[in-house]
């Protein structure tokens, strides 16, 4: 079984929070297959007059559930399945979450082997099956902090009403309008609204380092109410050459979750 990519499967849930925080879209029953990134494409930048950002921001609030049903919510748990891309490898897993910045992935394989990816909002590392460590570092690690933010939801609607819409494009079986913004410095993100439905079916992050730049994409499909507020039951996400695919079979808010879930292991170094 290919493990190569399991690490990364923290960003695919955090990483697509603000995504699928948004409404159901009522997919095709056919359940198409997310498009690759190779075959995204563009169309004309100008079909009609565009949207500002302001309103599709406003039109993805007022679907999404809204402020107050998301402010009512303080930890998350996830479960479902990983899969890689070219579906030789299935794992369980499992995400624990807490306000205001802090994450948990166990990943547990077939033959009852699990891994763990924690990020306590400062910084992140894998507890291996052997009980080591290691520490998630440069751009990766920035990336995981910036997506543990348990309120990214309303934070990029905050800084996203600074972009700007640049045109369409396809996503699949999807046309949406594609909008940029800057949420911090070195950090170029774009967010795909459906232009039917206003929901976001994908969503780039580019941190643009020394070393080159480092690009986080996500894929939202299969929409689903939980609590008043709609989750992607269906995430497709790209990191550094890996690709896999998370379906989940249950999500549930306010559960408990203890801090101390979020220790460093008594074997990480001192």
């Amino acid at each position: 079984m290919n493990r190569r990519p399991l690490p990364l499967v923290a960003s695919a849930v955090i990483g697509t929070l603000f995504a699928v925080h948004s409404a159901a879209q009522n997919p095709s029953p056919s359940g198409a297959p997310v498009t690759p990134v190779s075959s995204v494409t563009k169309v004309d930048p100008s079909p009609t007059v565009l949207p500002n950002t302001k309103d599709l921001l406003e039109k993805f609030e007022t679907v999404s559930g809204g402020h107050a049903v998301w402010s009512g919510f303080t930890t998350r748990y996830l479960k479902g399945i990983y899969q890689t891309e070219d579906a030789s490898g299935f794992a369980a897993i499992e995400i624990f979450s807490k306000a205001p910045n802090k994450t948990l992935y166990k990943i547990t394989f077939s033959n009852g082997v699990a891994i763990r990816e924690v990020c306590d909002g400062k910084i992140a590392w894998i507890e291996d099956p052997s009980g080591g460590m290691h520490e998630i570092t440069g751009a990766a690690l920035e990336s995981r902090i910036r997506q543990s933010n348990f309120n990214d939801r309303a934070d990029a609607l905050l800084m996203a009403v600074t972009g700007h819409v640049l045109g369409t494009e396809k996503v699949g079986m999807h046309t949406a309008y594609v909008v940029e913004f800057t949420p911090q410095k070195k950090l170029t993100s774009k967010i795909y609204f459906d232009t039917e439905s206003g929901f976001p079916v994908r969503t780039d992050d580019t941190l643009h380092r020394e070393d080159g730049d480092y690009r986080v994409e996500n894929y939202m499909e299969d929409y689903r109410a939980v609590d008043g507020a709609y989750f992607a039951f269906r995430l497709r996400h790209v990191e550094k050459g890996n690709v896999f695919t998370l379906r989940l079979t249950q999500i549930k808010n306010n559960v408990p979750v203890d801090d101390s879930m979020f220790l460093k292991p008594a074997s990480a170094p001192k």
